[in-house]
């Protein structure tokens, strides 16, 4: 298939357009800069189209011919909810249109399990309690964020009716992993970095016991970006997510033992048996995907400390 992709340079997207390539199709990256990752850029089946989400000439442009469009790219403003609503809902939204316009069959979008981030912050529960979140839950936002999403979802719900197009949804949680390319960025979030900063230094490490989440490899996203885009289903919701519960002091632990570091680690909090996780057994019924994230997380943890350990 010829695949418009958004957001193809960052670093989900940029691990996306590899697999989509290693499955054989064609992918056209819209990109702000399209020379942020040469060596993407220069890869066979790669077409590079200037532009941003704003731009609906650019839209246009890479949108004609092709077969699905994979919405990676976000446009989030934390400022103001009328900002976010003008920077991410409307853009999207915006994009979805011109993707029907042009006959386009297949949509997949990039949602977040922030839909539901009423659950994270100020949920009262009792901590031995476990709660399965699935895709059927109606979102609760308690973020900017979490509601553009959500709003987003319900557009392209909707577009999935008034359409011939196609609509499915992922929802990833914390996704990591080392660039794919060697140009090519990793997650900007900092907390593996912070830990392998402390480790690398034997600093005292404090972290709440039961912290954690199902850690995601970014590579494993990509097949079920490519898996789903590649379906005949339509209003489908899965969560991009592996199936294990893994805390932050277990990934501090394991850099301890692997450095010889004389870190403490310090845990805080009583071990509970409750918390928040993330269904994923639609992964395993539409597509055989079931993701264990421990081989990447071993790697990820490696180039982390080698960073902390040769600064630049």
């Amino acid at each position: 298939m010829k695949v418009f992709l958004t957001g193809g340079t960052g670093f989900i997207g940029s691990h996306v357009a590899v697999e989509l390539l290693r499955r054989n199709h064609q992918v056209r990256i819209l990109a702000r800069n399209p020379d942020k990752v040469p060596s993407l850029a220069r890869m066979p089946g790669v077409e590079m189209v200037p532009g941003i989400m704003g731009d609906t000439d650019g839209l246009r442009r890479g949108l004609e011919g092709v077969d699905a469009c994979v919405h990676v790219a976000l446009n989030y403003s934390e400022s103001r909810g009328s900002a976010t609503v003008l920077d991410d809902t409307v853009q999207t939204v915006a994009l979805a249109q011109a993707a029907v316009d042009a006959g386009v069959g297949r949509f997949v979008y990039t949602s977040s399990t922030s839909v539901h981030d009423e659950l994270y912050d100020g949920f009262s529960r009792d901590p031995d309690e476990r709660i399965l979140v699935t895709p059927a839950l109606a979102p609760r936002p308690a973020t900017f964020y979490g509601a553009t999403k959500a709003a987003c979802e319900q557009y392209l719900r909707a577009f999935s009716f008034q359409t011939p197009m196609r609509v499915n949804i992922i929802r990833p949680g914390y996704t990591f992993g080392n660039p794919v390319l060697p140009d090519a960025p990793t997650q900007a979030d900092q907390r593996f970095a912070a830990l392998a900063e402390k480790v690398v230094a034997g600093s005292p490490i404090r972290l709440d016991c039961n912290d954690g989440t199902q850690f995601v490899w970014a590579g494993d996203l990509a097949r079920l970006y490519a898996a789903v885009m590649e379906s005949d289903f339509n209003r489908r919701v899965y969560y991009g997510l592996s199936t294990p519960f893994i805390t932050w002091a277990s990934l501090a632990r394991r850099m301890i033992t692997k450095t010889g570091s004389p870190s403490e680690l310090i845990e805080e909090g009583v071990p509970a048996p409750g918390g928040l996780f993330w269904d994923v057994a639609p992964l395993r019924a539409d597509f055989g995907l079931d993701f264990d994230p421990w081989p990447h997380l071993d790697a990820h943890l490696d180039y982390w400390i080698g960073k902390a350990s040769r600064p630049d």
